[in-house]
């Protein structure tokens, strides 16, 4: 049996959220009118070794071959339907970014070392006329119009997981890792670890150190195809403004819990239409991120949302895909740098902001909203209490240079103004950042800033972190939260 119906069988094992049965939805394959060819003309011709009167399959391609001498080429893989000699068919590279289809005829079929003029559901051999142009590939696969698109996907997939899964357990040569695209890649990466917890699970462990091997050579591949995309797509969330962080809760089965690593969700442009039928809501969205001239734009999107926003990694298409941060983007070396010369960031505290941010209310303490939240406030707290954040200030003249620790001391008259805002009840809130680019976001060139812990000022005054046009990805401290925060820490308030 073909890796394909092993995969179909257990699809929902390997990702039950991000990819679902649904429709890819219709795409331009440049083939006007039905194609049908031939057979008898009559029932009452018919015997059982007749040529069908329609050819109407799909086949996903395995192996490719030329044909000595001429310009045809031999195409191997599982027919599903019926294939007619002489037929006009289509092939399409489902994975690239760009996919068209191409026109080719179906010159000869062999079944079991045997020519014939059709084939019905089985694997075949097809000679393809005038096709060594076309770029047909494994993986590519050939159709007729009649096919759906999630059957020619079908077909695509199984394809992959036939040939490099399963038949080949991931031996790529480099040409070949090169040749594939970043939508081939992150298939084969997904079918490898359902393959691994299911049909290869008995493999000897020689072979699966193999396979860990190739695969992180595959992997390094994928990172260097998305650095070098020309564009890539992302789930982005509309109440915080930032790309969506994806993290599960899980139950310890000890009255604890653990979160996942939260990582981005990015989607490659050969599947942009499907996720933004997924992913289209009046909370989710997919938007582009595009490299720019000197493909710099996906690097520093990606830094910025792992080294600012605290995201661990990114998730190609499926979050069994996902890349750890420092594999696509190192993290930034300040070694040898003078703390004033660092720039403020708190991941490690934007992260968690931003998962209570993308939630909605729980419904009461029994939701299991409510559990989540709780666990995302408490590890919030942590943070909270030890962060060094930056406030909006204004002064009159030059501000006193910073010492190597980041410290300046300011003279007795030096008059300096910061950012406040009304806050809750009587007491007024301090307006704070957690990194300069948020403050910029909000506030000129004419301001300046100085780092300040909550800690430090919450006796006095509120603190509102980083209140933008986003309400969700901030959050308003009162001096009773703060206790519970230090709490949480197990420290001293200071």
């Amino acid at each position: 049996m073909g890796i394909l119906k092993i995969f179909k069988k257990g699809k929902k094992d390997i990702n039950e959220d991000a990819f679902d049965e649904s429709r890819f939805g219709e795409f331009d394959d440049g083939i006007v009118g039905e194609v049908e060819h031939g057979g008898p003309s009559s029932d009452d011709d018919r015997d059982d070794d007749a040529v069908p009167d329609k050819c109407s399959f799909v086949m996903g391609v395995l192996d490719v071959k030329p044909v000595p001498d001429t310009t045809n080429l031999a195409v191997s893989g599982n027919i599903k339907g019926s294939v007619i000699s002489g037929s006009i068919v289509a092939a399409i590279n489902f994975g690239d970014d760009d996919k068209q289809a191409v026109m080719t005829t179906v010159t000869g079929i062999q079944v079991d070392d045997q020519m014939s003029e059709s084939a019905t559901d089985c694997n075949a051999t097809l000679i393809l006329e005038d096709a060594r142009e076309l770029d047909i590939v494994t993986g590519t696969v050939l159709y007729t119009r009649d096919m759906g698109e999630d059957t020619i996907h079908d077909a695509y997939v199984g394809a992959l997981g036939d040939a490099y899964v399963k038949e080949r357990s991931l031996k790529l040569t480099v040409e070949e890792m090169q040749g594939l695209s970043l939508t081939d890649c992150a298939e084969i990466w997904r079918l490898n670890a359902w393959y691994m917890g299911h049909a290869g699970k008995d493999e000897d462990e020689e072979l699966k150190e193999d396979r860990r091997k190739r695969l992180d050579k595959l992997i390094a591949a994928m990172c260097d195809k998305i650095m070098k995309a020309d564009e890539i797509y992302y789930v982005h969330d509309k109440k915080t403004g930032e790309a969506h962080l994806f993290s599960q809760t899980i139950d310890k089965g000890d009255g604890s819990y653990v979160c996942t690593p939260p990582n981005i969700l990015i989607v490659t442009k050969a599947y942009r239409r499907h996720y933004r039928k997924v992913y289209g809501s009046d909370k989710l969205e997919l938007a582009v991120v595009r490299n720019g001239d000197d493909k710099k734009g996906i690097g520093n999107f990606l830094a910025g949302n792992f080294y600012i926003n605290g995201a661990c990694g990114a998730a190609i298409n499926v979050v069994q895909t996902s890349i750890a941060a420092g594999m696509l983007v190192k993290k930034p070396d300040h070694k040898g740098i003078p703390v004033a010369n660092i720039p403020v960031t708190n991941p490690d505290l934007v992260r968690w902001m931003l998962l209570i941010g993308q939630m909605d209310a729980p419904k009461d303490d029994k939701d299991d909203s409510a559990l989540i939240f709780k666990l995302y406030y408490r590890f919030m707290g942590i943070e909270m209490a030890k962060a060094k954040l930056i406030i909006p200030m204004k002064h009159e003249g030059e501000a006193p240079e910073a010492d190597e620790n980041g410290k300046a001391v300011l003279e007795k008259d030096f008059a300096f103004g910061i950012a406040t805002m009304k806050g809750k009840g009587s007491r007024d809130a301090v307006i704070m950042y957690t990194d300069w680019r948020r403050l910029r976001s909000e506030y000129g060139k004419e301001w300046d800033g100085m780092i300040h812990t909550v800690g430090g000022l919450i006796g006095k005054f509120d603190c509102a972190i980083n209140p933008t046009r986003f309400p969700a990805a901030g959050v308003y401290i009162t001096d009773k939260m703060y206790d519970d925060m230090v709490a949480m820490a197990g420290k001293d308030k200071a």
